[in-house]
């Protein structure tokens, strides 16, 4: 039975906090939704496009990785689906078995024995690759994408680390388009979104934008900027990565996301085996793999949901994050409370979960335990200072940061062996991706490469055939500055450049070969 819903928990107070937050995270506007027993309160702030149109609470968003929980309701549905049927499937089904033509690891065990599980749980022993989301083609098919999967390396056992990645709710969806004969956005409207009467959620920007009543909904997505005058707010076009589909397509409001977080509450709609979605399967106990620095005795992931336990009570939360755009979803079921918030700034998805933590520590009264406040106080300095530290970053020179990842260059540096022009050209990867250098103003520079994230990649030289690979979008630094090599063959060709674009393979490079027409 529901509880009756408290107050608005929108009050003077939390309105000072949140002009505060959309302050200190540059974050131009905010729309919130609280679900609370029977009740939902919405409320938003800021501005949903500059110079001065106001943010409303019927805003669409992309809501990114937030996606990841309909994907993971989406198998359960077709496992139920299944179970009258002549070839039955489980959350243990090898993906391999759904779409054999299709899919591929790099390792023959990993190809076989990889589950639906282990994809949507982030433990098949590939990194992210994110990568990918630069140097493939935006318009790229889940099918190619999914078959490109058998070039990226693996970086661990399978079962053994949670590695957070989109590729393989890629590789789900494509499941389960092929399962189903439908794709999972007509599957989604039709079995979770109509039911449930989230009228306005879309599976890709695109089929938004071509909506003629929710097309004006779009909010404008932003990034600041810091510089010597203190900064300026850039425009961030809206994405449109075709693959991206399951991992993180979605576009969506507060309002109707909270009917979404009303159903998993509630248990009361199409959805099934809800407890399921909602099991851990995987802790992780790495720093960089929290996705909200909360002071939990654990942090696991289950089936799309991030799960942690504050203050003894079970929450199970989600980010999602985009150039542009930050979202934070997350309930806690036995006090039949959740929340959804979603900004047009990508420094959303950390600046509202001192909010949420607001809402949360408000519904259950003062805590009992002395050093409570000041472990979240702690948290929150965390997430500030390595929010500055990436600021600092973009302003960085390339000169810092050559000396961080060549800390033992010979001085004077060894010069390169050809001169800049004979490293110009295209060089692929199986992964269907590709990287084009030429010379400009005397640097060896990429053209802007066709993903999802359209960038142009500067390189600095260090030492030899090594370089500062420098990514920037049109807007700011975008990547951290990484190694690049080349390799010479013996005939003084350019052959081959290496990258090091995956941070869990420790320093083993991405290849891409020159290709020759």
């Amino acid at each position: 039975m529901p509880v009756a819903g408290q107050q608005s928990p929108f009050n003077a107070e939390f309105d000072q906090l949140v002009h505060k937050i959309l302050e200190e995270w540059k974050i131009p506007g905010l729309s919130i939704a609280v679900v609370h027993g029977s009740h939902t309160h919405s409320k938003s702030y800021g501005l949903a496009e500059f110079p001065d149109k106001k943010m409303t609470t019927d805003a669409l968003f992309p809501a990114a990785s937030t996606t990841k929980a309909f994907t993971g309701a989406a198998t359960s549905m077709v496992i139920k689906d299944s179970k009258d049927t002549d070839s039955p499937i489980d959350w243990d089904t090898p993906i391999s078995s759904l779409i054999p033509d299709d899919f591929a690891l790099a390792e023959d065990y990993l190809t076989r024995h990889i589950t639906l599980e282990d994809a949507l749980s982030h433990r098949t022993g590939q990194p992210g690759h994110h990568w990918m989301n630069t140097y493939t083609p935006e318009d790229e098919t889940l099918q190619e994408l999914v078959r490109s999967m058998r070039h990226l390396p693996i970086s661990h056992p399978p079962r053994t680390h949670f590695q957070y990645t989109n590729n393989m709710f890629i590789a789900v969806t494509h499941a389960l388009q092929q399962r189903t004969g439908v794709p999972l956005g007509t599957f989604l409207k039709e079995r979770i979104w109509d039911p449930i009467d989230m009228k306005e959620t879309f599976l890709g920007v695109p089929e938004a934008k071509s909506n003629p009543s929710a097309a004006h909904k779009v909010a404008e997505g932003y990034i600041w900027l810091p510089d010597d005058e203190g900064g300026s707010w850039l425009h961030e076009p809206q994405f449109k990565w075709r693959p991206m589909t399951g991992a993180g397509a979605i576009v969506s409001s507060v309002l109707d996301y909270s009917k979404w977080v009303r159903e998993l509450i509630e248990k009361s709609g199409p959805l099934k085996g809800h407890d399921s979605l909602i099991k851990p399967r995987v802790f992780h106990f790495e720093e960089g793999d929290v996705n909200l620095p909360l002071p939990s005795p654990h942090h696991a992931y289950a089936l799309g949901w991030f799960v942690d336990n504050y203050r003894g009570q079970d929450f199970y939360h989600h980010t999602g994050s985009w150039p542009g755009y930050g979202s934070l979803v997350g309930f806690v079921p036995d006090k039949q409370f959740g929340f959804v918030m979603m900004g047009n700034s990508n420094s959303a998805r950390e600046g509202t979960l001192r909010l949420a933590i607001h809402l949360i520590d408000k519904l259950l009264g003062p805590s009992t335990d002395p050093l409570h406040n000041e472990r979240m106080a702690a948290c929150f300095n965390r997430q500030i200072e390595e929010r500055e530290n990436r600021m600092k970053n973009i302003q960085r020179s390339t000169e810092y940061f050559k000396k961080r990842l060549f800390p033992n260059l010979p001085e004077p540096p060894l010069p390169h062996s050809l001169a800049l022009e004979k490293y110009a050209g295209t060089y692929t990867h199986p992964a269907n991706a590709s990287v084009t250098f030429k010379v400009e103003d005397g640097q060896l520079v990429t053209e802007k490469t066709r993903g999802a994230i359209p960038s142009v990649l500067g390189l600095t030289h260090a030492s030899g055939e090594f370089f500062v690979g420098r990514m920037k979008t049109p807007n700011s630094a975008m990547m951290a500055p990484f190694i690049v090599e080349f390799q010479i063959d013996p005939t003084g060709k350019a052959r081959k450049v290496g990258m090091d674009l995956e941070p869990a393979l420790k320093g083993e490079k991405i290849w891409f070969e020159l290709h020759e027409a």
